[in-house]
């Protein structure tokens, strides 16, 4: 018996050895075959068409990845006909598909921006053989020339990061690409030297940078600023000169976090970081002295556990110290008609996510208290609307974003005297509502989701005392206004201007393959003059709140002035 059992030990023992040796050598074998990488033409956002710009990026980079005996670059027409087999525009999910398709490892794709006379490179990369998350990687080249150079850094950087290859070029002393950076400490760009103003129509025009479009003709522009990727999920932008230094910052908040920036000598630093409880739900950010203390506050909506529990933080001796909490109103801050910034409050009513009233909040004995009720129609947000200029005759029109995105413009009864055919200032910041039945919205039945706008910017933008609408155009599903999951990939920032019986386009950037979470203009390179900053989000998956990047653009607003007669 016991002869046996050891027999039998031995036996396992044995099989045991045979497999682990089965195992190593299979191991060993798959190590020591070529990793099969496929490269997909890049997307070129342009003016013009430049498809030799994409066959010689997706050319130069497959040849920089190629390494003999190590990596193989599958053939491009190979790659091309099993691309055809997945429709849409590719993403990750897209790249996992094809790469299983072909038998690669790595996929990689991306895009190619033309911004006036500059050029940035975007490059998304799926490691499909050790399941790992896509990886972004970006650089910015100031001209055509520079591009070579470029291509080969961000070879150099996937090459030594995916490849564990040397480099063959020294690292640049500033990265030209980041993937899923760990600092919230993003090093800035520069934007090229500003253009020579132009003659157009009789008017001399400082051009806008970068890609902002003139209907009345194109023009050469200068480029654009562009931080490195931020590590959140960005859900909104407010500006204001917090301490009383005399230079503007940058508030943004995620999910449950705040973030200040400043802008200074061409770089993007975080000054303070302020994170929330695990469960708090930031949805809007303002920036505004409504306490008259000569020092701005930060305005915080926070819709926590289907209430609201708002706060205010103000720079205090030296540090950020919250002055008000568990505030019962939604904040936004308004810019009225003759009566500059105010803090406009709504709170909810039972079950339904906002109050019929919309009011004026002041600071008095410490608290926010109610002052005056707002006059306007029944039915809007504090987030969704905005006054427009007084008419000649004394009346004033209201501009708002209605539940299906729809841009109207209102009389003060809440006429329609104005309602777009497309859609604009769509986010997929929202409240929720825990409700049976339909997920679908009616007049009726409250939705489940409320989708919060973005801003409605109504500023002097690039003609000194017009005032102009800036509102984003982000691009989706063509159901996003009936669903209860919205997708975004890509927008378009617009400037309009209501001329009393329609809409007319001043001008608008070329699209951004992000999707565009907000938006402001402020004096954010801290110089004296306008810019406009977007903030986009580079994921829209279902979990971005948790996985997310995002990056800022910084626009360089000119002037249009009368030209020589």
């Amino acid at each position: 018996m016991n002869q046996n059992n050891a027999h039998c030990s031995y036996r396992r023992s044995l099989w045991g050895i045979l497999l682990l040796i089965s195992f190593l050598l299979a191991t060993t074998s798959l190590a020591s075959e070529p990793k099969q990488v496929v490269v997909l033409p890049f997307n070129i956002n342009a003016p013009e068409q430049m498809d030799y710009l994409r066959e010689g990026v997706r050319d130069m980079l497959s040849s920089r990845l190629a390494w003999e005996d190590k990596v193989v670059v599958l053939d491009n027409a190979q790659v091309q006909k099993a691309r055809e087999k997945i429709s849409g525009p590719m993403d990750e999910s897209g790249a996992a598909q094809l790469g299983k398709q072909l038998g690669a490892g790595v996929v990689v794709w991306g895009s190619i921006n033309v911004m006036g006379s500059s050029v940035s490179l975007d490059i998304n990369l799926l490691n499909i053989a050790l399941r790992q998350p896509m990886k972004k990687f970006y650089a910015q080249a100031k001209g055509m020339d520079e591009v070579i150079i470029r291509v080969n850094e961000l070879a150099d950087i996937i090459n030594e990061k995916i490849f564990d290859r040397p480099r063959a070029t020294p690292a640049p002393e500033t990265p030209a690409a980041v993937s899923q950076a760990k600092s919230p400490e993003p090093s800035a760009g520069t934007a090229p030297p500003g253009k020579a103003p132009l003659s157009l129509k009789g008017f001399t025009i400082n051009p806008l940078s970068p890609q902002m479009i003139i209907n009345a003709g194109g023009f050469d522009m200068a480029g654009v600023w562009r931080s490195s990727v931020l590590p959140f999920a960005l859900i909104d932008i407010a500006f204001g000169d917090l301490d009383g230094d005399g230079k503007i910052e940058t508030v943004l908040i995620s999910k449950n976090r705040i973030y200040i920036y400043r802008y200074t000598q061409d770089r993007f630093e975080l000054v303070k970081e302020i994170p929330g409880a695990l469960w708090d739900n930031y949805i809007s950010v303002d920036v505004a002295d409504i306490h008259g203390t000569g020092l701005p506050q930060i305005f915080i909506t926070n819709y926590r556990d289907k209430t609201l529990r708002s706060f205010t933080l103000s720079w205090v001796q030296g540090t950020y110290k919250t002055i008000a909490q568990n505030i019962p109103y939604y904040l936004r801050v308004h810019q009225l008609p003759g009566r500059g910034p105010v803090l406009l409050g709504q709170q909810k009513f039972g079950a339904q996510f906002f109050d019929s009233k919309i009011v004026v909040l002041s600071w008095k004995d410490g608290k926010y208290v109610s002052v005056e009720r707002l006059n306007v129609p029944e039915g809007l947000t504090v987030f969704d609307f905005a006054f427009l200029e007084y008419n000649k005759d004394g009346s004033q029109e209201i501009l708002h974003v209605n539940r299906n995105n729809r841009l109207m413009v209102l009389s003060e009864k809440g006429k329609t005297k104005y309602s777009s055919s497309e859609s604009y200032g769509g986010t997929l910041n929202f409240i929720s509502e825990s409700s049976e039945g339909s997920p679908f919205s009616s007049e009726e039945q409250e939705p489940e989701r409320y989708y919060i706008p973005a801003r409605l910017v109504i500023d002097s933008v690039s003609i000194p005392g017009k005032k102009e609408i800036v509102l984003n155009k982000n691009k989706g599903s063509a159901l996003n206004f009936l669903a209860r999951y919205r997708t975004y990939n890509s927008g378009d920032i617009y400037s309009i201007f209501w001329d009393g019986g329609g809409m007319k386009e001043n001008w608008r950037t070329p699209t951004i393959n992000d999707y565009i979470a907000n938006y402001g203009v402020a004096d954010f390179k801290n110089n004296g003059q306008k810019q406009m900053v977007v903030g986009v989000v580079q994921s829209t998956e279902i979990a971005f709140i948790s996985n997310a990047r995002s990056v800022l653009y910084c626009y360089d607003l000119g002037e249009i002035k009368p030209g020589p007669k």
